[in-house]
């Protein structure tokens, strides 16, 4: 057809004889006919191409706009056979099917996707076409219906409306008799079994992308339900289960987290196809080290997920995307919303459940018909319900977790709204039931006008970063803030200065999936050094205590510090006798692709964490080599260059301490170890008074922008806290050495 339109427009015929030649040579192609009326409004016909789909796949044809009325508009294709899900990165996607009563219907009806290609603008021609492409979930004959509707650009005089505005009024029937009736024949998929390997053969789960030639993913994501997530281009599988593909050539990406490399298998589908081997490629394993991976901030419900056919996800949604990811540890947090619906899945145990397919009836409306398999890993990942103190009435002071509760109702309340207005009750709360608590996202709002660190510039706290941090940590009240999602200097500045006047505070590595990054858990995480594998119902308790007493690092898990050491001693606190030269070690390895990307497209991120940690950062020029740092009390004292090739390659820095000091290994913006803290002669780390004043001086800051959020009855309290904590800071101040 292509080379007959060349000819067509290269004839000396008349225009008219050679729009009728055009139009006799589409006619065959027209699905749909389309007539706008003088207002605008549209009827619509079957045209002469047969209404054929395939199941799980997409069919294009063409519809012909008749517009006698030479209107100008945009149109689209509407239909009543669609879930409606928001096809885009928003954390404001919702999926739309209001009546919740009547969800199970509502989903069985939604088979059909229709999506008008390239531009939708109605330009005034007579006669013109476009493409629509058509996606049925199902096989075999359904009955359907296409209509349009067109945007038209309303008029306004000067006065009404300035002259470069521009209104847009959508016209058309939504009555059935202006819609085309068709009966689709749809060609059946294939039930296609994935059998995903370790390099070791062993099954598990892993991320699949699945896309054609036109780079479209399949399933289609406006046709999914959980554990299949719209916000996502991968669906999570495992071993021995299946995808729906029809006949044609995809292209299927492979990972496992970021301790994989990508892995792509080029598959051509047909009848015959009954399998596809994947065999995952991982090129580093931190548990063969002893350190094992969580993270500390998911959700199962608000955010990207949908609140309608239910109310988030369920625990055996959320285990698979976590064994998706490669990660031993998951804390799914109960928050804000959905907070009444998912605070019954908490338990105080932690849990590891079969990934069944949540909500049968919903499943079996949407066609989902597969049987989940168990395979090899499965036990190796573990969820804790526990609580994220966001949207509650003390938000403002900084987003608050908790980990390990064994009562997530705080006293005295019945509902969010009777939860305490600041946080330092809740975070004591916590404590009393033996919770590790502390911050998450510890970086927003904390952001300067340097990327200095440490540096001296007291931020606004205008926003839900580790806010009170500052506060509760001087009166033993927060163990830790979470970050490798935003700027280093937002996040590690407020961490820098607690260690620098001799706080213990941890840091950890998170995702807030799927508000941050709705990419998958694991975005951000954190690697805990424990003797055996966290396993069973006290599995986050084993996790915790590691991380309270042994090594670990955070990051974007690109990059990995073993064996972290001062003088061979890898515990968390060590003693010299004197002031002198110390030797720090460790095994590091990271892993970049030999050549940096291709630049991005106008619009477009660089990486998948639009602002926040990946080792790609950190690449140096175009090498691909990385810089690893040692700091002493957050200046850097030494660096090497290292190969990220994948290869486990040991350092050595010799170090010179004039005091106790804090001693710590980093890949700025990829990994950071906890510190080694090293004491000379028995003296506590006093590195900073420029630290301790700059603590000081934010207190103050604090307290004017958050004050009014506090109330009137608790405010007193709150009042007494921020003085002692101040106080604290000063009589450290006065016991430092040095600026």
């Amino acid at each position: 057809m292509t080379t007959q339109l060349a000819k067509l427009a290269d004839d000396t015929q008349s225009d008219a004889v050679r729009s009728a030649k055009v139009e006799e040579l589409l006619r065959p192609y027209v699905l749909v006919d389309v007539e706008l009326d003088e207002r605008g409004y549209t009827a619509s016909t079957p045209g002469a191409a047969p209404p054929r789909l395939v199941q799980h796949g997409w069919r294009s044809s063409l519809v012909r706009i008749s517009n006698p009325h030479q209107l100008l508009g945009d149109l689209s294709a509407p239909s009543n056979h669609v879930l409606g899900l928001v096809d885009h990165h928003s954390h404001a996607a919702r999926i739309t099917l209001h009546d919740t009563l009547t969800v199970v219907p509502r989903i069985a009806k939604s088979w059909l996707e229709v999506k008008l290609a390239g531009p939708t603008d109605v330009s005034g021609l007579d006669v013109e076409y476009k493409v629509i492409s058509l996606y049925s979930r199902d096989g075999g004959t359904r009955s359907g219906e296409l209509m349009f509707v067109l945007a038209v650009e309303e008029a306004f005089d000067s006065i009404t409306r300035p002259p470069s505005s521009k209104a847009w009024q959508r016209l058309g029937f939504e009555s059935r008799e202006y819609a085309a009736k068709f009966d689709f024949d749809c060609l059946p998929a294939h039930d296609v079994r994935l059998d995903v390997r370790e390099p070791d053969g062993s099954t598990s789960v892993a991320a699949l992308t699945v896309r054609d030639s036109q780079r479209r993913a399949y399933p289609s994501k406006a046709m999914r339900l959980a554990p299949d997530m719209f916000f996502h281009d991968h669906v999570y599988r495992a071993t021995g289960e299946v995808i729906t593909l029809p006949a044609g050539q995809y292209d299927i990406a492979a990972r496992r987290g970021p301790e994989y490399r990508e892995v792509h298998v080029e598959v051509d589908v047909s009848a015959g196809t009954e399998a596809i081997t994947i065999e995952l490629d991982r090129w580093a394993d931190p548990a063969a080290h002893g350190y094992y991976s969580g993270d500390p901030h998911i959700h199962a419900g608000g955010c990207s997920h949908y609140s309608v056919p239910s109310e988030g996800v369920n625990p055996e949604t959320m285990i698979r995307h976590v064994r998706g990811e490669g990660l031993w540890m998951g804390s799914v947090l109960t928050w804000g919303p959905c907070y009444y619906h998912q605070k019954q899945f908490f338990s105080g145990s932690s849990i590891s459940p079969r990934a069944e397919l949540e909500y049968p009836a919903m499943q079996q409306a949407q066609g989902m018909t597969w049987e989940p398999q168990d395979t090899d890993h499965d036990g190796q990942s573990l969820l804790r319900y526990d609580l994220e103190v966001s949207g509650f009435p003390s938000s403002h002071s900084g987003h608050v977790i908790l980990l390990g509760l064994t009562d997530q109702d705080y006293p005295g309340t019945t509902v969010i709204e009777d939860w305490p207005s600041w946080n330092l009750p809740v975070m004591r709360w916590g404590h009393a039931q033996n919770a590790l608590v502390g911050y998450a996202h510890c970086g927003l709002g904390l952001a300067v006008e340097t990327d200095e660190l440490p540096n001296y510039v007291v931020p606004g706290f205008q926003s839900i970063g580790s806010n009170e941090i500052i506060v509760d940590v001087p009166l033993g009240a927060a163990d830790f803030q979470c970050g490798a999602e935003f700027s280093p200097a937002a996040e590690l500045n407020i961490w820098y200065h607690l260690l620098n006047v001799g706080y213990r505070t941890l840091m950890l590595g998170e995702t807030d999936y799927p508000c941050i990054y709705d990419d998958g858990p694991g975005v951000g995480r954190t690697y805990v050094q424990l003797p055996e594998p966290p396993h069973g119902p006290q599995a986050l308790e084993a996790w915790l205590g590691g991380l309270k007493e042994r090594a670990s690092y955070f990051g974007d898990g690109r990059s990995h510090v073993y064996d972290f050491a001062v003088d061979g001693d890898t515990s968390r606190e060590h003693a010299i006798d004197a002031a002198g030269q110390v030797r720090v070690t460790a095994t590091v390895a990271a892993w970049l692709p030999e050549q940096p990307p291709a630049p991005p497209g106008p619009g477009q991120p660089v990486y998948s964490a639009p602002v926040g940690w990946h080792l790609e950062r950190s690449r140096i020029g175009r090498s691909r080599n990385v810089l690893v740092e040692v700091l002493v009390n957050g200046v850097p004292a030494g660096s090497q260059e290292l190969l990220a090739d994948g290869n486990e390659q040991a350092l050595q820095f010799d170090v010179e301490l004039e005091r106790s000091s804090w001693i710590a290994l980093r890949i700025l913006r990829s990994v950071h170890t906890q510190p080694i803290f090293v004491e000379v002669a028995g003296q506590p780390i006093r590195a900073s008074r420029r630290s301790a004043q700059w603590l000081y001086d934010s207190v103050d800051a604090l307290w004017t922008a958050k004050q009014g959020f506090i109330r009137d009855t608790e405010r007193p309290a709150a009042r007494e806290a921020y003085d002692a904590a101040q106080a604290t800071y000063l009589v450290r101040r006065d016991e430092c050495e040095v600026d």
